[in-house]
């Protein structure tokens, strides 16, 4: 009875779910459907004025972005979505629920057990964070490795004598993504009047890097005290290669540690699954009896701090 119920309401949100797209899509279709019959007609099709502000709501919808603003977490959460995704923070919290819903209500149709289904559900709303986090964490990597040749690009290019904007306007054009998108949107910002040292500071929150901070403080104290920026910015660049050359060094001698951390995490998940799937009635104890969720509650809650507890163990701070 409970998984007839359940299957409902996931057959009832998922047809919401369907309706509501379908809705937006055929007004999006109207509505372009009349600019071109607009255009056949000879009409000049009415030009919106650009806002001279960015866009920086949480959410298209508007009373689902009047909710994000207010609660207290989104702002964490939104700084790390904001690295390099081309989705709005709202969109991306929008999937944890839904995600969580279709795992548990799935779970509670093979009748895995409430535990098992909300240990699930915990792990797929989980998912679009832990897979944005990774994301930010590639991009910081690749914006490390980029920094030292675009810093000495921008060098040559204030020793050439040009400003430091229009320097980081030919980083912008000669360098792949992210450090030219990076570095392009500090142009941008600094170009529309904002002061330089706000839209180094905005690089900084957009980035998790830990040369970043060396080079804002080397660059501000050079624009404030009229300082020789350019060999600035090349003892910056030295000492980032260094860095970064020291981090990889790090890494390659913590590589079995963190490998061992991984396979130990994944280890008890994969043998439990084997053997729920080989020999269902040997582990059918765990997912239809009180003790067995208990345990199981126990196995999962000690597999996080284990894995945690490696990860801090392995990850040293340069």
């Amino acid at each position: 009875m409970f998984a007839i119920v359940a299957f409902s309401v996931f057959a009832l949100v998922a047809a919401g779910g369907w309706a509501l797209a379908l809705a937006v899509r055929a007004r999006a279709e109207a509505d372009y459907a009349l600019e071109q019959r607009l255009g056949v007609a000879g009409r000049e099709r009415a030009q919106r004025p650009a806002s001279l502000l960015k866009d920086q709501r949480l959410s298209s919808i508007a009373p689902l972005d009047w909710i994000l603003l207010r609660l207290p977490f989104v702002p964490g959460i939104t700084r790390v979505i904001r690295a390099g995704l081309r989705r709005r923070a709202g969109e991306v919290l929008m999937y944890m629920p839904l995600l969580a819903c279709i795992a548990f209500l799935l779970t509670m149709l093979v009748n895995g057990g409430v535990v098992l289904a909300f240990m699930l559900a915990m792990l797929a709303g989980a998912a679009p964070l832990i897979v944005v986090y990774r994301m930010k964490q590639t991009r910081a990597l690749q914006f490390a490795e980029q920094l030292p040749d675009a810093l000495d690009l921008i060098r040559a290019a204030l020793q050439a004598g040009h400003g430091f904007a229009t320097a980081l306007g030919v980083v912008a054009n000669e360098f792949p993504n992210p450090i030219a998108e990076e570095f392009r949107e500090v142009a941008e910002e600094t170009r529309l009047g904002l002061p330089l040292r706000d839209a180094l500071y905005n690089l900084n929150d957009r980035i998790d890097d830990g040369d970043l901070p060396v080079l804002i403080v080397g660059v501000l104290i050079a624009d404030e005290s009229g300082g020789n920026l350019a060999e600035v910015l090349d003892n910056i660049s030295h000492t980032v290669r260094e860095r970064f050359k020291m981090t990889r060094d790090i890494r390659t001698l913590t590589a079995q540690g963190r490998l061992s951390g991984a396979v130990l995490t994944a280890l008890p998940l994969l043998v439990g699954s084997v053997n729920y799937l080989l020999n269902p009635t040997y582990f059918n104890p765990m997912v239809t009896t009180s003790i067995g969720h208990y345990l199981l509650l126990y196995a999962f809650a000690s597999l996080v701090v284990g894995h945690f507890v490696i990860r801090r163990i392995v990850q040293l701070d340069v």
